[in-house]
């Protein structure tokens, strides 16, 4: 593998791990929340927290293991986990919202905590089976077909680089806007986030039924 070919994975890796990351969804909610309420470094956790779950997930596609995964009777208790998660980050959040407690009244949670609730997020979204069982099967098939099986590695990992710039972009906007967001609109943006993550273990619920069927 050249240098050229090894940079251009590892760029085009990264270029898919933002468009990975960068789409709304419960965990990029939950980010941007606990990095407006709680700092940057609570935000950047989350964020590591569903990357490590996604990492599982990566190497499940390079080791071989797709058939393992790719199981419906997989994918129904996650989708169920999973909007048992989401429905208690979402219900936790509109609690405090409507409770209407001052940000500096409000109980910081635990760096560990920050960390294990991005994991949980991520680990029991069966999306992110899909995604790894399709796109990234596709991808890890790419960089074989490019420069043989020692690209895979490279390749998976300017994904996660990708992901982790992203992670730490959004955590230092969300540490920047800290200061514009007080009292009442830390409100909103906290029962905002509730019911948007309430709308998404709904989904997940709903997915998890239809599956069954």
């Amino acid at each position: 593998m050249t240098t050229t070919e090894l940079l251009g994975l590892i760029v085009y890796g990264m270029t898919v791990g933002v468009a990975l990351a960068a789409p709304i969804g419960p965990i990029n909610v939950e980010l941007i929340r606990r990095g407006i309420r709680d700092g940057f470094l609570h935000g950047w956790l989350v964020g590591l927290g569903a990357m490590s779950a996604d990492t599982l997930y990566a190497i499940l596609v390079v080791s071989g293991l797709t058939p393992l995964a790719d199981r419906p009777a997989l994918r129904v208790p996650l989708f169920i986990a999973g909007g048992v998660m989401l429905a208690l980050v979402g219900w936790t959040s509109l609690r405090h919202a409507l409770a209407g407690l001052p940000k500096s009244e409000m109980s910081s949670p635990r760096r560990g905590r920050s960390f294990v609730t991005g994991f949980l997020m991520a680990a029991f979204n069966p999306m992110g089976i899909v995604y790894w069982l399709s796109v990234g099967a596709a991808l890890v098939a790419e960089a074989v077909g490019r420069v043989g099986t020692a690209g895979s590695p490279v390749l998976v990992g300017g994904v996660f680089l990708g992901i982790f710039c992203w992670v730490t972009f959004i955590s230092v906007i969300a540490q920047v806007s800290r200061r514009f967001v007080t009292g009442n609109g830390m409100r909103w943006v906290t029962g905002v986030s509730g019911v948007i993550v309430l709308g998404f273990a709904l989904w997940f619920f709903w997915q998890g039924f239809t599956t069954l069927l």
